[in-house]
């Protein structure tokens, strides 16, 4: 398996903490703002922080890759994924919005939430942009390559 650098994460965390936190780093909460500056090349695992960072594991258990719930300035719960993709040995870098709700279109809290889960997907496309830009694969870039074999 191709090795997860802390420099390529941290390059990946600094875009999407730039983008999620327009007002700038004194904005982003702690213990989060700690990865607008990973650098370096150590291992990864000694800067995953357990308050904020996941193992993400497949079906049977084993390694799939990390999720770090950086959130935003909208919303604390987005969540900067990082998978191993086995097919091509690379990383693959995501954003989950994490706000699969579903409400009663009568709740009081409905309109709140569609405003909510629109700034996240428009969050969502911006980052992953940012990344294919800086040369991070995405699932969709992932996606683009593999049609383009066809």
């Amino acid at each position: 398996m191709t090795e997860l650098t802390t420099a390529l994460l941290g390059q990946a965390c600094r875009t999407f903490l730039t983008l999620a936190y327009p007002n700038g780093a004194e904005s982003i909460p702690s213990p989060k703002c700690g990865f607008l500056n990973l650098n370096g090349n150590g291992p990864v695992e000694e800067v995953l922080i357990p308050s904020v960072c996941q193992t993400l594991r497949t079906e049977c258990g084993g390694f799939r890759g990390y999720a770090i719930r950086l959130g935003s300035c909208v919303y604390p719960h987005l969540k900067l994924q990082v998978v191993h993709h086995q097919a091509s040995d690379t990383w693959l870098f995501a954003v989950d919005t994490h706000d699969n709700i579903q409400l009663d279109a009568n709740d009081p809290d409905a309109d709140r939430l569609a405003q909510i889960q629109q700034a996240n997907r428009e969050l969502k496309e911006q980052i992953e942009r940012a990344w294919e830009q800086e040369g991070l694969l995405t699932f969709n870039g992932l996606l683009r390559r593999e049609l383009y074999r066809l």
